[in-house]
């Protein structure tokens, strides 16, 4: 199964989403975005996925790397992309809260393990 995940920065924050109670790896925090359906590349379900989950249109921009997990749905590929917010309202329609965090803050989180990957990669990528 293939899933996105969206990196929204704003002044040097980074938004996190909680996953909702009941959800698999509930309370867990994670970048936000989801399941690629079939026929829909991972762009336009990063897309799709940010406009149901947060009500947020945004335009994908560079991808930034993937993670191989696995979990009850079996082996999980997950890739992450920047993306820019262009308009929305931040509204919780899949999340119990979000919050805009500094990398160095993440830790403070229970992201998940391909997230934390992703976190490592952030602070590399700022430090070279």
């Amino acid at each position: 199964m293939n899933v996105v995940g969206g990196i929204i920065e704003k002044n040097g924050r980074y938004l996190i989403a909680q996953r909702k109670r009941g959800d698999t790896y509930e309370l867990c925090w994670e970048f936000p975005g989801g399941k690629v359906r079939e026929n829909e590349t991972p762009e336009t379900a990063l897309k799709r996925e940010l406009l149901e989950e947060l009500e947020l249109d945004v335009v994908v921009q560079d991808f930034l790397g993937s993670c191989m997990d696995s979990d009850s749905y079996g082996l999980v590929q997950l890739h992450y992309y920047r993306v820019k917010v262009s308009s929305g309202s931040y509204t919780l329609n899949a999340h119990e809260q979000i919050k805009w965090v500094t990398l160095a803050e993440m830790s403070q989180y229970d992201l998940l393990e391909c997230d934390k990957d992703i976190v490592k990669q952030l602070i590399n990528a700022i430090d070279e």
